[in-house]
């Protein structure tokens, strides 16, 4: 049955391959045209807005030099620098004829105004403009232009200080006049240009489907109708793209802005139509009949010399299989790799069996050995008789600090040992916590102060031995004794009302990273047996697989202040032990 399966199971996937795979020719082929038609349109817009941002940038940058010379032209200057305001009146014909002549040498500028700070103005016209705000003083003109110090700036339509009647699109460059001995500003010019500039820039291309508008989307020149699709984001120094969907067809809408000024080119080009090179789509398709019939032989290979014979082989090894036990295959197999494969297998059953074998021999020693180590652990009565004996000859000899020293570490490991058991009290554990202080203190001296706060209720509840210790450890040498001043360590205790004791071991230390904290909390086995943390994460990994709960520690920490840690464990008055009995 599962030859049979194999088989049908191998042609069934076959089948779906190729199907996949025409699939994703046909696919691949109309994003490749996709991808060309966008392309093309790329490339297209490019040249074509690259080429108009260059002529509207150059057209800008003339009249920019024209707004320089009226700045120039002493009559003008004359009239905004007058002090007295009915005396500028009988300059305004002059600053008219000024302008005017400049003007003269150009068609494309529709109207000049130079304003004084008090708001009376001299103006030249072709049009019909109205100021939105005839007393134009100086407390009116915008900011951005006063604070570029007499450069010249474009606005789309006047910046809303002036407009058109019959509402036709322009734009304006206007400049501060400054005066050149004492550099005070006396006047305001704007220099309003015809969108005829821009739609004489426009009739150099063929087609029209290109649009002109400025920073805000005001229509400025060319399809008006394309204006709609403008948004911020075509508003870049480089040209941008974007698809979109142009009166029912798909189009490339492609923006650029023309150098610092407030005009953004927008171009439209169709996508659909470009029809993929035809000798691409000829290799394409040649390159996909190869490949079926490729896959055709493949197939039949892979039936003939491969299929059958694993099916084989996979028979035989099922024999072992029902056996319960690793069995060497015995029947024949091709010269080929299917054979190599059987032998293979044979040998890695023979060197599987040994390794068994080799293990369990291992294993035995181990605990064989590990036995010998524990039987010849240091021995608690010779322990404490040795330590008893150096005692009273310190003591006869005058080393009272020594004795005092030695009675300590005596009566440490004989909390520390606790007869064997692996549960103690934490009253007993508190001890052992007290005494390896006073030894650390021998050593530090008065670097180390430690504070108890344990609730007379606590004293009774049963931990796992040698908790507190490794803490109080971890607390003297990678927090209060880098530090290099005094430390305080406090031990305290309580049980809260959810019946669970909470143990705090607290320093002044210089505190614990907080991601190093996060990866202990989390159980994450990032450390090794060097590294600071790895007692602290030791204990937490005892206390989750003593009290078998994940959330039995709060860690907080900062850097170069303190370290609080915090277990919360269940407050048992009797050892775990005897409860699982």
């Amino acid at each position: 049955m599962r030859i049979g399966s194999l088989s049908r199971r191998l042609r069934w996937v076959f089948f779906l391959v190729v199907a996949l795979l025409t699939i994703a020719f046909l696919v691949s082929t109309l994003l490749i045209i996709r991808r060309e038609e966008q392309e093309s349109a790329v490339r297209e817009a490019e040249s074509k807005l690259i080429g108009l941002s260059g002529n509207i940038s150059s057209s800008i940058e003339g009249y920019k030099e024209l707004s320089k010379l009226m700045i120039m032209e002493e009559p003008l200057a004359a009239f905004l620098k007058e002090e007295d305001s009915a005396e500028a009146l009988n300059h305004v014909i002059d600053a008219k004829y000024s302008i005017q002549r400049i003007l003269n040498v150009t068609d494309g500028v529709d109207a000049v105004y130079a304003f004084r700070t008090d708001g009376i103005y001299a103006c030249t016209k072709r049009g019909v403009f109205v100021l939105n705000d005839e007393n134009y003083v100086e407390d009116l003109w915008p900011k951005a232009v006063l604070s570029l110090g007499g450069r010249a700036i474009e606005y789309a339509n006047g910046n809303g200080a002036v407009r058109k009647i019959n509402n036709s699109p322009f734009i304006s460059i206007e400049r501060a006049f400054y005066d050149m001995n004492t550099q005070d500003r006396t006047g305001y010019l704007m220099l309003l240009i015809s969108g005829k500039v821009i739609d004489q820039a426009l009739d150099t291309l063929p087609d029209s489907d290109i649009c002109v508008v400025g920073l805000d989307g005001t229509y400025l020149s060319g399809d008006k109708n394309l204006a709609r699709v403008y948004d911020r984001t075509l508003a870049n120094s480089t040209v941008t793209h974007k698809p979109y969907i142009y009166r029912g067809q798909r189009v490339m809408v492609s923006g650029v802005r023309v150098s610092d000024t407030p005009i953004i080119i927008i171009s439209c080009i169709p996508l659909e139509g470009k029809s993929l090179p035809g000798r691409t789509l000829g290799v394409l398709i040649f390159l996909m009949a190869a490949m079926i019939a490729g896959l055709f032989a493949l197939g039949r290979f892979v039936s003939v010399n491969i299929t059958k014979p694993i099916n084989r082989l996979t028979k035989a090894m099922n024999i072992g299989e029902s056996e319960k036990e690793l069995v060497p295959i015995s029947d024949r197999m091709p010269d080929n790799e299917i054979g190599l494969l059987k032998d293979s297998y044979n040998s890695m059953v023979i060197r599987i069996r040994d390794l068994i074998q080799e293990l369990i021999t291992k294993e035995q020693t181990i605990q064989r050995a590990e036995m010998r180590v524990l039987q010849e652990q240091i021995k608690p009565h010779f322990l404490y008789n040795s330590i008893g004996m150096i005692s009273a000859l310190a003591l006869r000899n005058g080393a009272g600090d020594v004795s005092s020293a030695l009675e300590t570490l005596g009566r440490f490991y004989r909390n520390f040992l606790s007869k064997g058991d692996r549960e103690i009290t934490l009253e007993r554990e508190v001890l052992i916590v007290r005494d390896y202080l006073a030894l650390q203190k021998l050593r530090y001296g008065e670097v180390i102060r430690d504070e108890y706060d344990v609730k007379d209720e606590c004293l009774k509840c049963y931990i796992p031995k040698l908790i507190l210790q490794p803490l109080v450890e971890n607390s003297i040498y990678h927090g209060i004794r880098l530090k290099g001043e005094e430390g305080i360590i406090r031990i305290s205790a309580t049980i809260e009302d959810d019946n669970m004791l909470h143990l705090v071991v607290y320093d002044t230390g210089v505190g614990m990273d907080k991601e190093i904290a996060e990866n202990i909390m989390s159980g994450k086995k990032n450390v090794s047996p060097d590294e600071e943390s790895f007692g602290l994460w030791g204990t937490i990994e005892r206390l989750r697989y003593y009290f078998n709960r994940d959330n039995v520690v709060k860690i907080d920490s900062e850097e170069g202040e303190f370290t609080r840690i915090e277990f919360i464990v269940p407050a048992m008055t009797v050892p775990k032990a005897e409860e699982d009995r």
